[in-house]
């Protein structure tokens, strides 16, 4: 007798077919099993004449399969099924024939043949009854065949051992993430090394990671599970999967108000993948990688809601990965001009072009200057005002698709915005380099000069990376501080061809704040503008606390608008506790908000020492203001810039800056002493600032830039606005 084991994924089709194919092999002799993924009650054989058994269902499997099962496919699911069902086993042991009654069964049914090789495995019901007549043709022969071919191949029985040793591993590994284990420093390091070692598989590597780092986020141990992150990150292969679960972890942390520490690795992944997607030319798929990469280098958190920032630690090692990218270089890849900038034709007025968006306000003056020069014609491109023009900036991914592509309807939308004046101008003034400087980059200039001005704040932003320089003549930056951060930031500006790095002060008439102060604003500190975390208003408050001990008059006026909790939880973090000492002080009656005012001169009437607490600034306008309306100037060493060869100090008299709030109490004691010491600091203060950033002294450099004044000379030099760096 012969016996024939029938596997089908589901309810079988066919009735008809089925039926006749069961009648023909009964007649022969055959004794039929039916094995179904579906219930048996569901099954209807006609003419009777075969068992049917119903495979087990998902939910009977042991964890490891049923993790697995939820992704694996149809045939993989049927199999997951049948290899832990016992009487289906018990069934193949004993079959003579396995057939696979569908597509879906082929996989089991190969599973089973390689497990029992006396029995014949085939596809189909016909290749079933040529293999039961030629066991009945030759009986001998196949039972001679059982007794040569018992057990399982050899394959499997390595397969067999190997998941025995996985499930040993797996065991090992849940007992080793246990949170004894994980509260050791030598545990968490023993974590970090086999995460980053070489043979470990990445489906392992990644499963593993997820364990343990969940469980140190458990313990209160944030930033070990990034640093275990990072070590897997770094040895993994550049898989979507690896790609996609650091970037699901990065956004986490973010949500819990944490900075993560693996961000140069997760961005490091999602490079790896934009980079590969352009080596196969999809543009599309490179486009959305580096799109990832935006939110993990340059997050806000990162660089604009919290007091530290990487890149102003080491800015190049922070953007190493992102200058090495093939997508990052396609993106800052030189695309040129036909005709370099030329001067304009004589017998007609200088044609100059400001180029904005939405901030104008360190524009003013400049823009009234050149409106009102008799050689000079100025238009004024301000983009909001066109509802195109706005809806194209709000597109960097398909600024991003057209840079990589060359060619594109946004690129062609873009010309018609720009391309106008473009061709009417002499001088183009874009400033800002957010993505509007980028935008207009996309289009060769033709003869006409491009200015992009660079405040602090674009310096931790992508758009200087995708802005193609060899379209700007002068990248200008309003202090040598940023200088020295930008060229260490963006290297092309250290390369042949880069265009000039001329420094310009803002444009600023300070004589305005010239005004009488009355005795009682010797006792208040001025903080100009306090809306963002940069500005580090807490840094203030500890020098109010510091000086109310040694005399109770001493206030603190905040002028402009104040902080409020920000858009993210790092934000809500550094609000949460700035909102507390506020009230506190508050409750005193050691804090004056004076809110956002029109009259800024009027209100620092009523100061007299006037702080920079910021984490860092550019040039910090607000400062300035201050010292030049007579109060005494009190600088903290910017500490993203405090590093670097230019600093706070190489903007500022060096008696202005100190490194922290107790040599910031010193100085406003002694300063504030006597009425007769602080009006003598105060004044030789305003002098200083009249002296060297009024704009009656500092205009004649945005001639020389603007109008190409002395041009020729400077560019004979080789070397007019260059940092040494770049000379």
């Amino acid at each position: 007798m012969t016996r024939v084991l029938i596997v089908s994924n589901g309810v079988p089709g066919r009735p008809a077919v089925l039926a006749d194919t069961l009648r023909r092999l009964r007649a022969s002799g055959a004794l039929i099993t039916l094995a179904a993924g579906a219930p048996a009650e569901r099954i209807a054989l006609p003419g009777g004449g075969a068992t049917v058994h119903a495979i087990r269902t998902a939910r009977q499997l042991p964890r490891p399969d049923k993790r697995a099962y939820p992704d694996a496919g149809k045939g993989r699911k049927l199999w997951l099924r049948a290899r832990h069902d016992r009487r289906l086993r018990s069934l193949a042991r004993a079959a003579d024939v396995l057939v696979a009654l569908d597509p879906h069964a082929v996989h089991t049914v190969w599973q089973l043949a390689r497990r029992h090789r006396a029995a014949d495995a085939v596809n189909g019901l016909t290749p079933a009854l040529r293999a039961v007549a030629a066991r009945a043709g030759a009986p001998g022969r196949y039972r001679l065949r059982r007794l040569l071919r018992p057990g399982p191949s050899p394959a499997v029985a390595a397969e067999a051992l190997g998941e025995r040793a996985d499930r040993l591993v797996e065991r090992v590994a849940r007992k080793g993430s246990g949170r004894r284990v994980l509260r050791d420093p030598h545990g968490r390091r023993a974590w970090r090394l086999l995460l980053g070692a070489p043979l470990l598989g990445d489906a392992r590597r990644l499963r593993w990671t997820e364990r343990v780092a969940g469980r140190l986020v458990e313990l209160g141990l944030p930033d070990e599970a990034g640093l275990v992150r990072a070590a897997a990150a770094r040895r993994a292969r550049p898989t979507v999967a690896v790609a996609d679960s650091l970037e699901t972890a990065a956004q986490a942390e973010f949500a819990a108000g944490r900075i993560p520490v693996f961000l140069r690795a997760a961005a490091a992944a999602q490079l790896r993948l934009a980079d590969l997607a352009l080596a196969r030319d999809d543009l599309t798929e490179a486009t959305r990688r580096f799109a990832k990469v935006i939110p993990l280098l340059f997050h806000r958190a990162v660089h604009f809601d919290s007091l530290e920032s990487p890149s102003a630690r080491d800015p190049y090692r922070n953007l190493g990965d992102l200058h090495a990218s093939a997508t990052g270089r396609a993106l800052a890849a030189p695309r040129g001009r036909r005709v370099p900038a030329a001067p304009p034709p004589d017998g007609r007025p200088h044609r100059l072009l400001f180029v904005t968006h939405t901030n104008v306000y360190f524009l003013t003056e400049i823009i009234e200057r050149y409106r009102a020069h008799p050689d000079v014609e100025v238009r004024h491109l301000e983009l909001t005002a066109d509802p195109a023009a706005t809806l194209l900036s709000k597109r960097t991914g398909r600024l991003i698709r057209h840079q990589l592509g060359g060619a594109s309807d946004y690129g062609d939308a873009l010309r018609e915005v720009f391309a106008p004046d473009l061709a009417w101008a002499d001088t183009v003034f874009v400033d800002w380099c957010l993505g509007h400087a980028a935008m207009l980059a996309t289009l060769d200039p033709g003869p006409a000069r491009v200015i992009v001005r660079l405040h602090s704040y674009e310096a931790f932003t992508v758009f200087p990376h995708l802005l193609d320089l060899s379209r700007v003549d002068d990248l200008v930056f309003v202090s040598e501080p940023l200088r020295e951060f930008a060229t260490a930031a963006i290297p092309r500006l250290r390369q042949p061809g880069a265009p000039r790095t001329p420094v310009l002060t803002n444009a600023a008439r300070l004589d305005r704040y010239r005004l009488p102060k009355p005795d009682t604003a010797r006792f208040t500190l001025g903080l100009v503008g306090v809306g963002a975390i940069a500005k580090d208003p807490r840094w203030a408050l500890r020098v109010l606390r510091e000086l109310r001990r040694h005399d109770e008059r001493y206030r603190l006026m905040l002028i402009g608008k104040e902080l409020d909790e920000g858009p993210n939880a790092v934000s809500a973090a550094y609000f949460a506790g700035y909102a507390a000492e506020l009230a506190e002080l508050d409750g005193r009656g050691a804090l004056v908000r004076a809110g956002q005012t029109d009259d800024v001169p009027g209100a620092l009437t009523e100061v007299g020492v006037v702080l920079s607490t910021s984490v860092r600034e550019s040039f910090h306008l607000g400062l300035i203001e201050g010292a030049a309306s007579g109060a005494v100037p009190v600088v903290r060493d910017w500490p993203f810039f405090a590093g670097q060869r230019a600093g706070a100090r190489s903007i500022f008299p060096a008696g202005w800056v100190v490194r922290d709030p107790a040599e910031a109490v010193r100085r406003i004691l002694a300063e504030t002493a006597t009425a007769a010491i602080w009006r003598a600091a105060g004044a030789a203060a305003a002098e200083h600032a009249l002296a060297t950033w009024d704009w009656s002294v500092t205009a004649g450099g945005y001639d020389e830039l603007i109008l190409g004044t002395r041009l020729t000379r400077a560019a004979a030099s080789g070397a007019a606005g260059r940092p040494p760096a770049a000379r």
